[in-house]
C-alpha cells in the first residue's frame, strides 16, 4: 500500500492516516510546514513518557534496595528475588512501551468489555465464526470469509508483498492461502484457501446506504487480541487517496490489526476497515472501504 502524503479533498480534512495491520508505518502527517517545525507531543507520547519513567524510577529503588540488603545483612527480612529486577531491565530494554500500553490501556479494557457484551448476540457469535486472522511473515490482519469454496476477503496491505499466508479460524484451526486477485487502489484482496473449513459466510450489500449517526459493527483482531467484536457509529463519506469513490469514515476504536474487519448493518456487511485517521472534531476514527468495491473485485476471481 502506497504511504505517500495524502490530501482530503472534501470538507473533513486529517491530519493523521495509517493503515491498522501491525505490520504498517506510524501515521503520516498531514499538519503545515509550522506545524511541522514545531512538533508538540501527543497524549499517547506523554502518557509513554510517563510509563517509562515509572518503569525507570521502580527499576532503580528496587536496584537500591538490592544493594543496601546486599551490604546490610542483618537488615535483611525478605531477599528481593535478583530475578525480578533483571526480568525489569529486560521488559523495558526489549518490550516496546507501546505494547504495554496496548494491552493495559483504558481505551482497551473497554473494548474488550464491549466485546464481551455483542458476542452473546446470536448474530454475533455466528458472524465471529465467519472472520480469521491473516497471518503472514510481516504481521497480522483480519479477513472473512465470502463463499463456500474458500474466498476470504482482506486488505491489499495485508498480504503484499509476502512469501506466505495464513488464514486461522477460532475453531477450524489454520489454512495456508494464495492471493488470488488484488486491487492497490481500494486496498483490497481476495485470498483463496485450499481445502476450505466448513464456516458460514458473510453476506456483501450491494446497495448499502451510509447516514451519518447510524449505528455498526465490526469484528477483527485489533492489538494483540482476536475475535473483538466492537460498534460504532457512521460519520460519512470522505474523498480520500485520489480514490474515484468515497470512502467512509465511523467513529469506533479501530486499532492496528482491524485492517480487513468486515463492518456490519442489517446482517450484511457494508464494508472493510482499511486504516484509521484523526479529525479535529472527532480524534481518531476508522475508515472502511464500500461492499460494492469488494463485489467488483470479486468478479475477477468467479
Amino acid at each position: 500500500m502506497n504511504h505517500d502524503e495524502h490530501k482530503d479533498e472534501d470538507k473533513i480534512n486529517p491530519k493523521k492516516h495509517f493503515p491498522t495491520a501491525e505490520n504498517d508505518i506510524e501515521a503520516e502527517e498531514f499538519a503545515s510546514n509550522d506545524a511541522l517545525e514545531e512538533h508538540e507531543l501527543t497524549q499517547e507520547e506523554i502518557e509513554q513518557e510517563e510509563f517509562r519513567q515509572l518503569v525507570l524510577e521502580a527499576q532503580q529503588e528496587a536496584l537500591a534496595k538490592e544493594a543496601f540488603l546486599r551490604n546490610n545483612p542483618k537488615a535483611r527480612k525478605r531477599r528481593v528475588p535478583r530475578w525480578i529486577v533483571w526480568l525489569m531491565a529486560l521488559v523495558l530494554l526489549f518490550q516496546p512501551v507501546a505494547f504495554i500500553f496496548d494491552i493495559y490501556s483504558l481505551p482497551a479494557i473497554d473494548f474488550l468489555k464491549t466485546s464481551a457484551k455483542l458476542s452473546k448476540r446470536d448474530d454475533i457469535a455466528k458472524w465471529k465464526q465467519s472472520v480469521a486472522v491473516v497471518l503472514t511473515e510481516d504481521g497480522k490482519g483480519t479477513g472473512f470469509s465470502v463463499s463456500s469454496d474458500g474466498l476470504i476477503v482482506t486488505n491489499n496491505h495485508v498480504v503484499e508483498n509476502t512469501k506466505q499466508i495464513t488464514v486461522s479460524f477460532e475453531e477450524q484451526g489454520r489454512f495456508a492461502a494464495s492471493l488470488v486477485a488484488q486491487d492497490s487502489v481500494n486496498d483490497l484482496a481476495i485470498l483463496q484457501i485450499k481445502d476450505p473449513p466448513d464456516v458460514p459466510t458473510l453476506k456483501l450489500a450491494e446497495s448499502p446506504i451510509y447516514v451519518p449517526d447510524t449505528k455498526v459493527r465490526f469484528i477483527g483482531n485489533p492489538l494483540n487480541f482476536f475475535g473483538i467484536a466492537n460498534e460504532g457509529t457512521l460519520i460519512g463519506e470522505s474523498n480520500w487517496a485520489g480514490r474515484d469513490v468515497p470512502i467512509i469514515l465511523l467513529n469506533a476504536p479501530v486499532y492496528r490489526g482491524n485492517s480487513g474487519s468486515p463492518v456490519f448493518q442489517n446482517n450484511e456487511v457494508i464494508g472493510v476497515v482499511f486504516a484509521i485517521t484523526e479529525l479535529d472534531s472527532y480524534g481518531k476514527v476508522g475508515m472502511f472501504i464500500r461492499s460494492n468495491e469488494v463485489l467488483e473485485l470479486l468478479k475477477e476471481v468467479e
